[in-house]
This record gives structure tokens, C-alpha cells and sequence, in this order.
């Protein structure tokens, strides 16, 4: 009696199966003109009756040999190289091209000269009675202060006519010495002028 009762209640107890653990590899499709059919790793699993722990249970690995051939030239078939952005290329000057510096420092002597020419001139009309009609250098115009104040705009030429030499304009770079050059003849004329009217009776 105690026999039956034990067997009813090991059948009707829940049995607890241990499910094992299944480690599937990935699967690995390598196509060649040899063999089409996708290549499959053996995924190793454990019997069901067996029972381990998850710390025993290792993924299986499979050693898949590649066609080195094919490897490269699927890999060179796939690359996409970027196309480098196509910046503007700067304009370069030859030094051959450039204007001479000596030619500027001949110009720039030439303008300051006559300038300080202008200046002495003006000096002795003021002296003999005229008036100084340039407005920026008649308060200069009865002291030796005019002397400096007249090289104040060709310092500014000098500076303009260099930029210009130095310019990616062809126009600008081949026209640098009219600012100078007309400089100079203004004060030429200038003080030409003022000698003769230092010079009426």
C-alpha cells in the first residue's frame, strides 16, 4: 500500500527536465566559382540527457578555409576610394614677374624729393605774401613743421604702390608706378608754380 501511494506520487510530481545549453555558430556563406552552396558550421550541442553547467559549456569553433584569391578581390571590388574636393589653385607669382624693388625705392626718392621741394617753394611764396590754397598744409605753412606734413601723402603711395606691385591683378601689378609718378610731377608743378609767384616784384 505505502509502495502504490509512493509510485502515485512520483508520477504525478513535475519533472523538471534541465534543457541544455546550445551554442549555434554563425553561418558562414562564402560563394566561389568552385562550390555555390553556402558552407554551415556544425553546431555541437549537448545530448538532452546530459546536464552540465553554463561554465562548461564552450561555443564549438570551426577552422573555415578561404580562397586568399577571392578574399582580395572581392575586398579590392568593394573599396570605394573618397575623391579628394578639388580646391582652387592659388595664383602664383614668379619671382621673374614680380616688379623690381629697386624701381619702387627710385620712385619713392624721387616723390619725397619733390615734395620737400614743394615744401621749400611754398615756404618762400608764403614769405613774399602769397596764401597756401591746400587747406591740410596752410597751418604748416609759416612754420618748419610743412617740411613733415607734406611727406605724410607720399607715404601713403609709397605704401599703395608697393601692395600693387605685390597684387594678383595684372592690371594693378603692371600699373604700380602711376601713383608715384603722378605724385611726383604734382609736386614738381607745384613748386615750380610757387617760385614764380615768390618771384613777382
Amino acid at each position: 500500500m505505502v509502495l502504490a501511494i509512493a509510485a502515485l506520487f512520483l508520477q504525478l510530481a513535475p519533472s523538471v527536465t534541465a534543457i541544455p545549453d546550445v551554442v549555434a555558430a554563425p553561418v558562414v556563406k562564402i560563394s566561389t566559382p568552385a562550390d555555390s552552396s553556402p558552407i554551415q558550421p556544425d553546431s555541437r550541442a549537448e545530448a538532452p540527457g546530459k546536464t552540465t553547467s553554463t561554465e562548461n559549456v564552450a561555443p564549438s569553433m570551426i577552422a573555415v578555409s578561404l580562397d586568399s584569391s577571392a578574399q582580395n578581390s572581392q575586398s579590392l571590388s568593394t573599396l570605394r576610394v573618397p575623391e579628394a574636393p578639388s580646391a582652387k589653385s592659388a595664383r602664383v607669382i614668379a619671382a621673374e614677374g614680380m616688379p623690381s624693388r629697386r624701381s619702387w625705392l627710385i620712385l619713392s626718392i624721387a616723390q619725397h624729393s619733390a615734395a620737400t621741394f614743394d615744401a621749400y617753394s611754398t615756404r618762400r611764396a608764403v614769405a613774399s605774401g602769397a596764401v597756401e590754397a591746400d587747406p591740410f598744409l596752410r597751418p604748416f605753412a609759416h612754420s618748419p613743421g610743412i617740411y613733415a606734413a607734406i611727406q605724410v601723402g607720399p607715404a601713403i603711395l609709397d605704401f599703395a604702390a608697393r601692395r600693387m606691385q605685390r597684387s594678383q591683378n595684372n592690371f594693378l601689378r603692371h600699373t604700380w608706378w602711376l601713383p608715384q609718378s603722378a605724385s611726383t610731377g604734382l609736386f614738381l608743378f607745384s613748386g615750380v608754380h610757387n617760385i614764380h609767384v615768390a618771384n613777382r616784384p
